[in-house]
């Protein structure tokens, strides 16, 4: 079992990206595969504002971003107004299903709390991933609206919500 506690959260280096380009998610999961990634400098920070959560050993247990980087264009034009802080955050593939995704939520809020003083947090989770929307639900989450990805034509979920619910 991971615990979340005995974790540190770190700037995401290019050396992360590399790892986290090797993650396969199964089934309709495997929307989330990311693109091949080439770590050039690994010690470099991969994007402002990217972090990785690493348990004791170094290893990723997850990664989560804020601001732009959480956001996806939409069809509808969707303004995503500035009174939220944007989040994105994914958790290793084998981990996920395992009933961690509410504590893994709540660092993400906590993190994002504290270094940039949010309080109200939006993410963009993909319609069809009804795992992580009632993960996201159980935190406190409430869906705004449904939008569309202009290239994808796919469905998202646009979800708001506070941290230390």
């Amino acid at each position: 079992m991971i615990y979340f506690e005995q974790t540190k959260i770190v700037p995401r280096l290019e050396k992360h990206e590399e790892a986290i380009s090797r993650w396969r998610y199964e089934g309709e999961y495997a929307f989330y595969n990311p693109e091949p990634f080439q770590a050039e400098y690994p010690d470099r920070v991969a994007a402002e504002d990217s972090f990785v959560w690493l348990d004791a050993g170094g290893g990723i247990l997850g990664h989560v971003s804020y601001g732009a980087d959480g956001r996806i264009p939409t069809a509808e034009g969707y303004p995503y107004p500035e009174d939220y802080l944007d989040m994105g955050l994914g958790l290793r593939p084998d981990l996920c299903g395992q009933g961690l995704g509410g504590k893994f939520i709540a660092l993400c809020l906590a993190f994002g709390a504290g270094r940039y003083q949010a309080g109200r947090f939006r993410l963009t989770v993909a319609a069809f991933n009804q795992r992580a929307v009632k993960a996201y639900q159980r935190a406190g989450f409430s869906i705004v609206c449904e939008v569309t990805h202009p290239v994808f034509h796919n469905q998202f979920y646009i979800m708001t919500g506070t941290a230390g619910r």
